[in-house]
């Protein structure tokens, strides 16, 4: 099974990846927290893409935007730059992004989705992912978005199966990617870009298969892998994202790597992205704003840690931040796997 870090933006920049790559391997692909197409590359994202801050991981740059236009220019831009494969995100709920009918919010519009994928299907000349929910406010959206993926040469289509209306509460639809996954295994018809290659041919070409489906979407243990290969068997890569920050060592687990030293290799976790930070910000307010958010997740992988991480969480010095860390990874034990 492949295994990729999901993109969460604030979070999984390159500290956090190097991070998890020098400490726990077993991540087959890592992506960009998204890089809006519109706008020009900051010296924070330009750091973020840097190949010497992603030595040895394979890093795919996630795009947002709702103009075809723009994600064909930055996919320039991204191979002039060493890119040969990009990602397009059509999952994320937040109000600010969904009001400009980006991400998710773009799923509303179903004739606009359509022609903004024809658009860069119709030119992109490097192999473009998808990553996207199932609808925006009804499950009945889901099978007309669905078709419309499948009529283009999508690399990987990688499914978060909730509703933006959800965020990220509730179960996974396992039914709407139950869905694709059948819908996969038929025939694939021509495709759109196809019809437009081939001027009217009804030549046959490669729909999405089930194995260029990934699943996305509250994988916390291996067991969870286990029960979602035994309903789909096809289906052999997943993206990870708070379950991996929760149990860094989790694709090691998933994979049956032993991890030795596991109590160690958290804390040199915790220390490379704590340094990382320091070096970065100027200041603590953004360093300890960014590890809370850290510890908002990694404090599952210890047993009783509600205690500390409320101690943490208020923690206002740097000195004051390391005594409760040294707490939680002195004095706590560390939780099943």
């Amino acid at each position: 099974m492949q295994i990729y870090l999901a993109p969460m933006e604030g979070i999984t920049g390159y500290i956090v990846r190097n991070a998890f790559f020098h400490h726990f391997g077993q991540i087959d692909k890592y992506f960009t927290p998204f890089i809006p197409a519109a706008k020009r590359f900051s010296r924070k994202i330009l750091r973020d893409l840097d190949p010497a801050n992603n030595a040895g991981i394979r890093l795919v740059p996630q795009l947002i935007s709702n103009r075809s236009e723009e994600v064909l220019i930055m996919i320039g831009k991204l191979k002039d730059l060493g890119f040969g494969e990009i990602n397009l995100n059509l999952g994320c709920p937040s109000g600010t992004v969904i009001s400009k009918s980006r991400g998710s919010g773009l799923l509303r519009d179903p004739q606009a989705l359509d022609r903004f994928l024809y658009g860069i299907y119709e030119k992109a000349d490097v192999p473009v992912s998808v990553k996207t929910r199932i609808g925006f406010d009804s499950l009945e959206e889901w099978p007309e978005i669905l078709e419309i993926f499948l009529k283009y040469p999508i690399s990987e289509l990688i499914i978060h199966p909730r509703l933006r209306r959800e965020m990220y509460t509730g179960y996974p639809h396992l039914e709407a990617y139950q869905l694709a996954y059948d819908r996969c295994n038929t025939v694939a018809e021509p495709s759109a870009v196809s019809r437009n290659q081939n001027s009217g041919s009804d030549q046959k070409t490669p729909g999405i298969s089930p194995a260029s489906l990934v699943y996305n979407g509250d994988l916390w243990d291996s067991a969870c892998c286990r029960t979602l290969l035994k309903r789909f068997p096809e289906t052999g890569t997943v993206m990870i994202g708070r379950g991996l920050l929760a149990r860094p060592d989790l694709a090691c687990t998933i994979k049956q790597i032993p991890v030795e030293d596991l109590r160690g290799k958290l804390r040199r976790f915790h220390d490379e992205i704590y340094d990382g930070y320091l070096e970065t910000f100027t200041g603590d307010k953004d360093v300890f704003m960014h590890m809370k958010e850290i510890w908002a997740n990694l404090g599952k992988s210890f047993h009783g840690s509600d205690r500390l991480l409320k101690k943490l969480m208020k923690s206002q010095s740097a000195s004051e931040y390391r005594i409760f860390v040294d707490q939680i990874f002195e004095t706590l034990e560390l939780s099943e796997r």
